[in-house]
This record gives C-alpha cells, structure tokens and sequence, in this order.
C-alpha cells in the first residue's frame, strides 16, 4: 500500500513538477500530513524529488536548466550521491595521479579520502578548495573560464594543460545518459574538456546516480565503450545494463 502511495504520489509530481500537501491528500484518498511528509522524506532520499515547505518539487524541475545550479544540485539525491561515493572510494590510490570532475557527486568523494599523499588535477573550483585544506594533498586545478553554475572551469586554456600533465584514474561526473545519446554534458566547452581528459586517462571511472538515467542533453562527451568502470547508486535497467557488458564496463551498485 504505502509503495503504491509513493508511486502514485511520485508519478503527480513528475507530471506537474510540484504538488502541495493539500493536493496530495486529495490525491491518495485523504492521509495525513505526517504520513504524506514521510512518503516525501522516502522519494526525496530514493532521488525524485525535493521536499519545499508546502510539499515538493520535481528533482526535474530543479534542474530545469540545461546544467542546474550547483548548490541545488548539491541538496538533491544526497543518499545516492553518498553511496556511490563510498563505493568509489576503494579504486583511488594514493600512488596515481587522479583527474576529478567537477561536479557534486564527485564533491561527496573528495570529502571522505583518507589523509595520504595525493596527487590530484581537478577542474572544480569548490573541489580544489576543500581538497587544499588537506596538508597531504598536492593539488592543482587546472586554468580556464568557470561557470557560475557549475563550478567547473574549462575552455582552451584548460584543454591547452591537459597537454602537458598525465592522468592515471579519471574520476567523472554526467549530466545525462541515454543508451543511444551515450554520456552527455549541457555545456560545450565542458564536454570538450571531459572528452579530451578521458582520452588521456588510463582509467575512467564513471560516478552517475539514478536521475542522470535516460536523459539527454546537447553535448555528448563519452560513450559507455569509453570508460572503464561505471558506479552507480541503484540497478541499471536492463538496456543500460547490457549495453554495459558488451562494452566490457564494470558496475558497481553502491
């Protein structure tokens, strides 16, 4: 019953993009508040929604643009986001040089790496910061135009210093992935960024939760035969899943 709820509930608000504790109750048959702020609490966590302080907001509305803002995206799927990081965790050694991505997956990674000497090369702005608050850690972050919304720097002069480094473990963040639009970025010079580091890297792990599956935006930067382990927070369909094993990926189900 209270998963037919949820669905129910879940399938309104991503028709409507919002919906009020009012019309919730109107809609499931006249449950209370509190077992409605529960249902809410339960899709927030699994990733579909954002609770607001009259009910919730679609996760898709939030990220309306074609790259939401960072500190939006930061408050959303944070369970997800959380589990995958963990389970990325263990492919990060200390003796590599490691590529992160911008992005706030990757943020919830770099919070939990153990205090050992690192060498890391990031295009994230707000990564490099809370990764120099590490003694440990040999930090660089690489040139370029940032972007407000994201937090990432990139354009010609990043790609022009990714010529001169090399890169062992590349650790990347997707906007979208659909099986035939492969991993895509809302942001060109960004896309042209991801794709020239994955070129490079001798590994590329792939961090992607469950919000980011069959949706596509204009740029596409990398395909699933271009990476080499993909993690995720919940089982790929089966589509994904497949398309995963012909292209010999790795997946790991945080």
């Amino acid at each position: 019953m209270a998963s037919e709820r949820r669905t129910k509930i879940r399938e309104y608000i991503q028709k409507h993009g919002e919906a009020s504790i009012a019309e919730l109750s109107s809609l499931c048959g006249g449950y209370s508040s509190m077992t409605l702020w529960r249902d809410l609490k339960k899709l927030e966590q699994e990733g579909f929604i954002r609770r607001t302080r009259g009910g919730a907001i679609s996760v898709h509305r939030v990220q309306s643009g074609p790259e939401g803002l960072y500190s939006q995206r930061a408050l959303s799927n944070t369970q997800a986001k959380s589990l995958i990081a963990k389970a990325a965790l263990g492919f990060i050694k200390p003796s590599h040089s490691i590529y992160f991505d911008a992005g706030s997956t990757i943020m919830e990674l770099v919070k939990i790496l153990p205090d050992e000497h690192f060498t890391i090369i990031t295009s994230g702005a707000n990564i490099a910061t809370e990764l120099s608050q590490r003694s440990l850690f040999n930090v660089t972050l690489i040139g370029g135009q940032i972007n407000s919304n994201t937090l990432s720097c990139s354009g010609p002069q990043a790609e022009a210093f990714l010529d001169a480094i090399n890169i062992e473990i590349a650790v990347m963040a997707t906007s979208g992935y659909s099986v035939s639009n492969g991993f895509t970025s809302g942001i060109f010079s960004e896309q042209q960024l991801k794709r020239k580091v994955i070129e490079k890297a001798k590994q590329v792990i792939m961090l992607m939760d469950n919000t980011k599956l069959d949706r596509s935006l204009p740029y596409t930067f990398a395909d699933m035969q271009d990476i080499d382990v993909l993690i995720c927070d919940s089982a790929l369909p089966g589509s994904v899943q497949n398309e995963a094993e012909k292209c010999d990926v790795q997946v790991i189900v945080g």
